[in-house]
């Protein structure tokens, strides 16, 4: 259902889950599904969960490509991301 600005505003931003996953960890790469997995939980309704990991990843960008403080490399056809910091 969508928001109206004055709804929209009253939500709060909330730290970006990938980012914090990532950083907690620097020393390990994780594909998409893992950190989805990590995120959202092997027992979680994904449909409702996906936006949230969604909107982490998109958040992601800046870091991935402005600040590169995220790595990104393909293994196997699979991408991956591990934090850089």
């Amino acid at each position: 259902m969508p928001l109206s600005a004055d709804e929209f505003r009253k939500g709060t931003a909330g730290p970006n889950g990938i980012e914090s996953l990532l950083a907690a960890h620097p020393g390990t790469a994780y594909s998409l599904h893992e950190i989805e997995e990590a995120l959202i939980g092997p027992g979680m309704n994904r449909t409702k969960h996906l936006d949230v990991f969604i909107a982490d990843l998109t958040l992601l960008a800046p870091l991935l490509f402005k600040e590169k403080k995220i790595e990104y490399r393909v293994i196997d056809g699979v991408p991956y991301f591990r934090w850089r910091g």
